[in-house]
């Protein structure tokens, strides 16, 4: 029998996606997604995340996946030991690419977990700011980037998105899945993101 989880992004079409098809399937979120959905599985590597929101992730009852060197501050949480080297890891249990997403990390964790098909649901893959890739920003007003306009918003401090690296980090989950058999679909509606072959989320109801 085909096991299938859902990887859900933190994009404005979230919002489009109704919690009963969330609910189908075992779930993997990340940074602020519980401001909309409580995951089964739950990952955040990102400094800034963590420091700002570690009370609101601890009250979490996801099974939590955490940056090592934070991960004290998010109690009961694994910890995840990041490389620099540009890999997929098959045992993320022992270490981690971050792959300038935490979207990349939930897919290696996934793969752990033998899931053939894993649905990409809130990837929009597409972000609106002033900066330049990876730099620290400090938000002004309202999010527009996220399905939650206080995601970021009034001083939260946050990343912007490399998206050229996310996607050479996507092309080595590609492979690695389809190496095994396995695939990554891209089930969000106007997501502008073309690494993943594409399906409309109805047809996995």
């Amino acid at each position: 029998m085909m096991k299938r989880c859902l990887i859900i992004g933190n994009g404005p079409s979230l919002n489009d996606i109704p919690d009963k098809f969330l609910d189908m399937y075992p779930t993997f979120g990340s940074n602020r997604v519980y401001l909309r959905f409580d995951p089964i599985y739950y990952a955040c590597v990102n400094p800034l995340v963590i420091q700002q929101y570690s009370d609101e992730i601890a009250q979490m009852q996801s099974v939590k996946f955490i940056r090592a060197s934070l991960s004290d501050m998010v109690s009961n949480s694994i910890k995840l030991h990041s490389i620099s080297k540009s890999v997929f890891s098959y045992e993320p249990l022992k270490y981690i690419y971050e792959g300038y997403t935490v979207t990349y990390v939930l897919m290696q964790i996934a793969y752990s977990m033998n899931y053939d098909e894993v649905g990409l649901v809130g990837v929009d893959h597409r972000y609106i700011f002033d900066g330049k890739p990876n730099q620290k920003l400090i938000a002004t007003d309202k999010d527009p980037n996220h399905f939650d306009p206080s995601y970021f918003a009034d001083g939260s401090a946050w990343n912007a998105p490399d998206l050229v690296k996310s996607e050479e980090s996507y092309y080595l989950a590609r492979a690695a899945y389809e190496m095994d058999g396995r695939r990554i679909v891209n089930l969000t509606p106007g997501s502008a993101l073309d690494v993943f072959d594409r399906e409309e989320w109805q047809s996995w109801m």
